[in-house]
């Protein structure tokens, strides 16, 4: 999981800038050394960044969440892993497990991420819902993920019942969306003091399974 996961992180970004994250790690916390690096190629060489902090030791884990410190939003960061462990091979069920355990990502944000790469790749929402419950996220938050991740009301109803979710659930996790306001343009985490707004992370115009 530690490669797929830093594979997704590489393809942020074009290889075309060394990184120096190594200098700063001395003196600096990962966070603040991440972001030095960063700064000192205009942004353009996060591939390198986590290709050095990889071969330094630090977890899949740890770089992801340097990552979002450094201002890339948390769903943008999990669509994209997910996106790589799916076509890896890797189950929904093993992907939603290993990012809750990410530092800094809120359980709203890690069912929106997962969702939206699912949907991408043709796995069912269903089977995001049924493994992010495996994952210990409480229903009403599991829906809320879904739907700010930009499923239809329809999609989100239908694939809460092939999960077994009742439609009080349903009711309670929209509620619950309209009010953390992650998805499209905009996510908030509760797991971290953090703002983080990016128009990146548009959920895919491809239609989703059920």
């Amino acid at each position: 999981m530690r490669k797929i996961l830093l594979g997704a992180i590489i393809g942020l970004s074009s290889m075309t800038a060394s990184a120096a994250i190594t200098d700063y790690l001395s003196t600096m916390s990962l966070a603040d050394a991440y972001l030095q690096a960063s700064a000192d190629c205009g942004g353009t060489c996060d591939a390198d960044i986590a290709a050095e902090l990889a071969a330094a030791g630090y977890s899949a884990s740890d770089i992801i969440a340097a990552v979002i410190a450094s201002g890339v939003s948390p769903v943008a960061v999990i669509e994209a892993a997910s996106a790589a462990a799916i076509e890896a091979g890797v189950s929904v069920n093993d992907i939603m497990a290993a990012v809750v355990q990410i530092p800094g990502v809120s359980a709203n944000d890690a069912v929106a991420g997962v969702t939206q790469a699912a949907v991408a790749n043709n796995v069912s929402v269903a089977a995001v819902m049924q493994a992010a419950t495996s994952a210990n996220i409480p229903a009403e938050v599991v829906v809320a993920g879904v739907v700010s991740s930009g499923q239809s009301a329809a999609v989100v109803a239908s694939a809460a019942s092939a999960a077994g979710f009742a439609p009080s659930v349903v009711a309670a996790g929209t509620a619950l969306a309209s009010t953390t306001a992650t998805g499209a343009g905009t996510t908030t985490t509760t797991t971290t003091t953090t703002t983080n707004t990016n128009s990146n992370n548009t959920p895919p115009a491809t239609s989703p399974t059920v």
